[in-house]
């Protein structure tokens, strides 16, 4: 992977991209990211804006907002670089016990156990752990268990190899148990139920939300807002928001899905609304990447532009 090393600003980006999300996606996320920003002191210096574009489509964007806070931290009151203590780096914003111990293992080679997605599912597995896997209970017998093997000599290669292990090897999906090195002592492999670890996270009930918004797109580009710092997507750029008349029709709708949300996004031409225009701006489609945008803006274009083709 492009962020395997001992590059602490490198092993912080990367741990904080993963987070709920698919490593496939995150690839080309992170290598936009540090040839914009190449280093910490880089990203201290970016504006917000900046940051957050970099970051469109990657969603939970609390998780920009706190990298820019972080770096900005780090060179006001650590030397403008990233702490080497576990306990320095927590108290730092969006950096919680796991990812503080992945740079301290894999950037600063120290006894630190670390607790991913990929982790859980190693030692579910080889030890049987009930429960779901990000709840309170499970999660305190996952840290002990991490604890009692954490390995003192070359840390940071034990860590990174059972992040590998989980990754590659003990996937949620078809693992590929016979190429596993750990595979004699496995509690689920010898009882024939490797499937039944994790234990499958209840659904989580979504709540729907329609929205209604206009689509204006002229020689000048797609006309879009800034949105406000609070409620859904805020300071991201999106269609402008409006309340339509019963008897419209929109030319689409766009299903979204969200952690707790399912949103039905209305959209309606905006010559057929008639109704002036709100502060926002034209930006020529090709600008987008400079304009920090929900991925929903993007199923949007994708629609509209099935909708039109010649």
């Amino acid at each position: 992977m492009p962020w395997q090393g001992d590059n602490p600003y490198h092993v912080w980006l990367s741990e904080i991209m993963l987070q709920q999300t698919q490593v496939i996606k995150v690839m080309d996320y992170f290598q936009r990211f540090i040839d914009t920003l190449p280093t910490l002191a880089d990203l201290a210096q970016a504006d917000e804006q900046t940051v957050l574009a970099l970051w469109s489509g990657l969603g939970y964007y609390n998780r920009a907002r706190n990298l820019h806070k972080t770096a900005k931290l780090c060179a006001e009151k650590h030397q403008g670089r990233l702490p080497v203590s576990r306990s320095e780096l927590e108290a730092l914003p969006g950096i919680g016990r796991s990812t503080a111990a992945a740079i301290c293992s894999l950037a600063y080679n120290q006894p630190e156990v670390i607790m991913d997605g990929n982790v859980k599912r190693v030692f579910a597995r080889q030890f049987m752990v009930a429960g779901e896997p990000n709840k309170a209970k499970t999660v305190k017998q996952f840290w002990q268990l991490a604890e009692r093997y954490q390995k003192s000599s070359c840390p940071g290669t034990y860590t990174q190899g059972l992040m590998d292990l989980g990754a590659m090897v003990c996937k949620k999906n078809k693992p590929l148990c016979e190429h596993c090195p750990i595979e004699k002592s496995c509690l689920a492999r010898q009882r024939d139920r490797i499937h039944e670890y994790p234990e499958k996270k209840k659904k989580v009930v979504q709540k729907v939300i329609n929205i209604h918004v206009a689509f204006d797109e002229t020689s000048n580009g797609l006309f879009l807002e800034k949105r406000s710092a609070q409620g859904i997507w805020p300071d991201l750029w999106f269609l402008p928001i409006i309340a339509v008349e019963s008897h419209r029709k929109p030319m689409f709708v766009v299903s979204h899905k969200l952690t707790h949300r399912l949103m039905h996004i209305h959209v309606y031409d905006k010559r057929a609304i008639q109704q002036k225009k709100t502060k926002g701006q034209h930006i020529e489609r090709s600008a987008l990447l400079k304009y920090p945008h929900p991925k929903a803006l993007i199923h949007i274009l994708d629609q509209y532009d099935n909708h039109h083709m010649p």
